[in-house]
């Protein structure tokens, strides 16, 4: 049989993936079924994940729990065509169907996938994701031109911590684990009138981490992470409801991951930190006593200080511990260390009428983010500073109709128009000023196949605002670099980013829910696409953020579930991914030959990844679990062609679930397998002349431990 051609190969596989699920018995009352109640609210309304048009895969508290996490990235492993880069002390760098960042160092970015957490908008501060008293995480996989604008071009990642209610209850969460991991965390709700009732929580995390520097004789990577939230919910008349929301986020994480044997012993003599300090708040205001549509204001804002810093050389340099600090690491006295303070102001306010029938939606946008970064650079025995302000600004109306076009078939059509102002200064008096308008948005059409089966097929649209690259205009002054003055001067801005995705999908469940099943098949166009380049001039690396001419992306995503028996369930999702760059250099050297990446696939994109999970339970208390996922290799960059290898992990977890507590034992990677997380080419190691390598930062090992869980 052929299937060279990719259009082929889609179609056959969404044949076969319709079949089974067309002949399944359908229920006669969709209402009864546990899954209509899981709801998703990405596309402006409550609604099942089973009727949203939108590839999107969903945990719920129970499933966060049972994998043991306490942070994003160790969910991520078992999503379709989602992956993640570290480059930090977590994997706060998400990419969706091999778009979006992998690192910030100096210049001003716009995040390609967006966060949302209580209604609060944290995109671009990945180190908020932590999942203590989380009840839903939401994965949206393609461009959110209508719902979200610029931040979610690639998709967006929403998290709602669990509701206020006038019930009075507690929860008592502690663990331990591997590598000295130790957590706590008390959630509490209760009424406080009639018409209000607030929730409180708290949790802290603990571990050494999993870096040894034998220079130091400490754990350097070690991470410290503290959340606290409160929720007020109050109904202050019969049509006027307002929810206030509270968060404090505190990382304190050490930040010690590359050495220059790809090992996790390190001998840094100055590791460095990556620390985030967030205060948020939130009011999302529902005024229903209109008769012809409801009323949503919702208002935000975020104080955030963060602080990432690193070794740059890795070494240490000390003639008293040769063994350790060999005295070829250190000549003429190289030694680097870097570290970047920010300060960053979020403020947003969104007004939003809907239908009384949920069938349309306007609204309005506004947001203003400053960020404030100080760079101080030790080179040699030189100290460096580096001083910038990026003041943005951004407008954007919005709508979306939901049209009935027949007893089965649904037309959706959104729009959303968003201008975005950047303002920029630096303390090499550089003063340069970005003004983008984008339009994005949204057709689907849904159709309703049979009563619990639904396909949809649509068009999007989604943006990423263009932005300014400060370390090519701070080099492109150095006067001792005048061959490439020139060439980053070209090089000091990069427009917006648009993405046209098609994707059609079949969503379906069977009458008794043993069998529930989510497809989409996906073809996007990146158009002046964003990607990293290098200028590389005398052992001095400048980055800048480039326009390629263009990318595409496709592939499928499935998702299902199964009860084999009354005690055995299974679940899985798979996911294909074809990439590719067209018209991209990557790196230029002045004395080498350029780095065309034209026709390479982009980076962070495997071509499959995969995850199983099988339940069984023992009892009605006790149960098992075990889980498989796995991804096929990758690039680590688009300005490189380092890759990282495949990797097949194995999980495992083990609890008793009684009804006001569980127990529940852990492990991930059970065969502690090796995975990078990061990875760099470029040499670093005086010994070999600064030979070029593939420098790696290593994931997660094996870890294992035990969580107990009180619910009163």
């Amino acid at each position: 049989m052929e299937l060279s051609n990719p259009m082929n190969l889609r179609l056959s596989l969404i044949t076969a993936a319709l079949l089974p699920l067309l002949g399944a018995p359908i229920a006669a009352n969709a209402d009864d079924s546990d899954l209509e109640r899981i709801v998703v609210t990405g596309d402006f309304q409550r609604e099942s994940i089973q009727t949203l048009s939108a590839s999107a895969s969903l945990f719920s508290e129970d499933e966060i729990n049972q994998r043991g996490a306490s942070y994003l990235d160790e969910m991520l492993g078992s999503t379709a065509n989602v992956n993640f880069a570290s480059g930090a002390s977590r994997g706060r760098y998400i990419q969706i169907r091999g778009v979006g960042l992998r690192s910030q160092f100096v210049d001003p970015i716009n995040p390609s996938v967006g966060l949302v957490i209580d209604g609060i908008n944290y995109s671009g501060l990945g180190g908020s994701s932590l999942l203590f008293d989380i009840d839903q995480v939401e994965i949206y996989r393609g461009p959110q031109g209508t719902r979200f604008g610029a931040d979610g071009m690639a998709g967006m990642i929403q998290m709602g911590s669990a509701k206020a209610t006038s019930d009075p209850s507690l929860k008592l969460q502690v663990g331990a684990g591997t590598y000295n991991t130790r957590e706590a965390g008390i959630a509490a709700s209760t009424g406080l009138t009639d018409d209000t009732s607030a929730r409180v929580s708290y949790f802290r995390r603990k571990s050494d981490g999993y870096v040894d520097n034998l220079y130091l004789n400490d754990e350097t990577q070690n991470q410290d992470e503290q959340v606290a939230r409160f929720k007020l919910n109050s109904q202050l008349t019969k049509h006027l409801n307002t929810e206030l929301n509270l968060h404090y986020i505190d990382i304190n994480n050490g930040y010690d991951a590359f050495t220059l044997d790809n090992s996790r012993n390190s001998v840094a003599d100055e590791p460095g930190q990556d620390n985030q300090q967030s205060y948020a708040i939130g009011v999302n205001n529902t005024y229903t006593g209109f008769d012809a549509f409801d009323v949503n204001l919702n208002l935000s804002a975020i104080d955030t200080e963060l602080l990432y810093s690193f070794d740059e050389d890795w070494v240490c340099n000390d003639t008293s511990e040769p063994k350790l600090c060999a005295a070829g690491l250190h000549p003429d006295g190289y030694s680097y260390e870097d570290a970047y303070y920010r300060d960053r102001d979020d403020r947003a306010a969104e007004l939003q009428l809907s239908g009384k029938l949920k069938n349309w939606v306007l609204g309005a946008y506004y947001q203003v983010r400053d960020v404030d970064l100080d760079r101080q650079r030790r080179k040699f025995s030189e100290y460096q500073t580096f001083n910038s302000r990026y003041e943005v600004s951004n407008t954007a109306i919005y709508g979306q109709v939901e049209t009935s076009i027949g007893p089965k078939t649904t037309l959706i059509t959104g729009l959303r128009v968003e201008q975005y102002q950047g303002d920029y200064t630096d303390s090499n008096g550089f003063i340069e000023d970005t003004d983008d308008v984008m339009v994005g948005g949204k057709i689907a059409l849904e159709y309703q196949v049979i009563d619990r089966t639904m396909i949809y097929t649509s068009i999007t649209r989604g943006y990423k605002a263009g932005g300014i690259n400060s370390e090519a205009l701070a080099t492109a002054k150095d006067e001792g670099l005048n061959l490439s003055a020139d060439f980053l001067q070209q090089h000091t801005s990069f427009d917006p980013e648009y993405l046209w995705s098609g994707e059609f999908g079949v969503k379906g469940s069977s009458l008794d829910d043993k069998f529930t099943l989510r497809l989409a098949a996906f073809y996007m166009h990146r158009d002046n696409m964003q990607l990293k380049g290098w200028l590389i001039e005398d052992q001095q690396f400048t980055s800048y953020v480039d326009n390629a001419s263009s990318g595409s992306n496709y592939g499928l995503e499935v998702e299902g579930s199964y009860q084999l028996t009354d005690n055995l369930f299974l679940t899985g999702s798979a996911g294909y991914l074809n990439t590719e760059i067209d018209d991209f250099v990557a790196r230029s050297n002045i004395y080498q030959a350029p780095l065309n990446q034209d026709g390479r696939e982009q980076a962070q994109s495997p071509k499959y990844q995969y995850a199983f999970t099988a339940r069984y339970n023992f009892t009605s208390e006790l149960y098992g679990m075990i889980g498989v996922e796995g991804k096929d290799d990758y690039y680590f960059s688009d300005s490189h062609n380092s890759q990282a290898p495949s990797s097949n992990l194995v999980n495992l977890s083990f609890g008793y679930e009684a009804d006001m507590w569980a127990v529940r034992a852990w492990a991930r990677n059970v065969f502690d397998e090796t995975v990078p997380t990061r990875g760099f080419e470029f040499g670093n190691d005086p010994q070999d002349g600064y030979a070029t390598h593939t420098y790696t930062q290593l994931g997660e090992p094996r870890v294992a431990g035990v969580t107990f869980t009180l619910n009163l």
